[in-house]
C-alpha cells in the first residue's frame, strides 16, 4: 500500500510590504492570494500574473480575510506560500562564505517571533543574506509573525540551522571573526573593536532576550562587545542591538 505523499506546510505572508516584495522577488512561490476590497485596487499586476500562471486569487470581505490570515494583523492582503525549508551548512556553504567574506548573523535562542522579524529586516537592510540559528528549544523560526514584521526582508535572507552553536562557532572562526554581545565586565564598544581592525570578516552573534548568549557560545567568540548606554535600563531590545552592531560591522562607510 502506497503511503500518502508528504504535504509541504503552507505559510501566510501578510501585509502589503511583505506581499509586494514577495511578488517582486519570488512571484512563483505564491500559491494563492486573498485581499480585501480596499487593497484590491492595488493588486492588478499581481492578479494578472496569477491569472497567467493559473493560480487562485480572490477578493474577500474583511471578516473572511481575517479567517484566512488567522490574525487581525493581515494588512488587507494575504499571500499563501509553501514554507521554506531551513538550509544546512555544508562544506560548500562554509567555503562560499569564506570566499565571499560574507557578513553573517548568528542568533542564539531568540525566542520572540516579532524580534526575529525585526532582526531579519535589519539584516536585509545591511546586506546580511545568511542567518544561522541553532536547533534548540525555544528558538523562534521564520513563521507568519516574523514574515509580517520583516516587511519584505525575508525575500533577501536565507536561514541556516545547525545542531549546536558552540561547535559551529569553533568551525566558523577559521574564516570569520566572531563578535558576541555581553552586559558584563568592561568590554570594548563595537566601534572600538571596528576601529582597531578585524583580522577576518565579522560574524555577529546575538543572544536570548532574557539570558543573552549562552556561556559556551560566549567562550567561542573571538571578542565580546558591550554597547555603551546611559545605564537607565539594562539593555537594548535585541533587534535594536542588532541594528547597532550591523551598522558598526556591516554598514557602508
Amino acid at each position: 500500500m502506497k503511503s500518502a505523499p508528504h504535504k509541504i506546510p503552507e505559510l501566510n505572508v501578510c501585509g502589503w510590504q511583505a506581499v509586494s516584495t514577495l511578488f517582486a522577488q519570488h512571484p512563483g512561490e505564491v500559491i494563492r492570494l486573498f485581499f480585501d476590497p480596499a487593497t484590491g485596487k492595488r493588486t492588478g499586476e499581481m492578479c494578472s500574473y496569477l491569472a497567467k500562471t493559473k493560480r487562485i486569487y480572490r477578493q474577500v470581505p474583511p471578516e473572511e480575510l481575517e479567517k484566512v490570515a488567522g490574525t487581525v494583523h493581515h494588512g488587507g492582503i494575504v499571500a499563501v506560500i509553501a514554507a521554506r525549508p531551513l538550509q544546512r551548512v555544508t562544506r560548500d556553504v562554509l567555503e562560499r562564505w569564506a570566499r565571499e567574506k560574507a557578513p553573517l548573523l548568528l542568533l542564539d535562542r531568540i525566542s520572540n517571533a516579532n524580534n526575529l522579524g525585526a532582526l531579519v529586516r535589519t539584516a536585509a537592510y545591511f546586506g546580511v543574506r545568511s542567518i544561522i540559528i541553532p536547533d534548540a528549544p525555544g528558538q523562534a523560526l521564520p513563521g507568519e509573525a516574523a514574515y509580517r514584521v520583516a516587511e519584505g526582508g525575508m525575500e533577501f535572507v536565507e536561514f541556516f540551522r545547525v545542531p549546536a552553536l558552540p561547535e559551529f562557532c569553533a568551525e566558523l572562526k577559521r574564516s570569520h571573526y566572531l563578535i558576541g554581545t555581553s552586559l558584563r565586565g568592561t568590554q570594548l564598544s563595537p566601534r572600538e573593536v571596528r576601529e582597531r581592525g578585524l583580522p577576518r570578516p565579522a560574524a555577529v552573534i546575538l543572544g536570548n532576550e532574557e539570558k543573552g548568549i549562552a556561556p559556551a557560545v560566549a567562550s567561542a567568540c573571538d571578542r565580546l562587545v558591550k554597547i555603551p548606554g546611559a545605564a537607565t535600563v539594562e539593555s537594548l531590545n535585541v533587534s535594536a542591538a542588532a541594528a547597532v552592531l550591523c551598522w558598526e560591522f556591516f554598514g557602508l562607510r
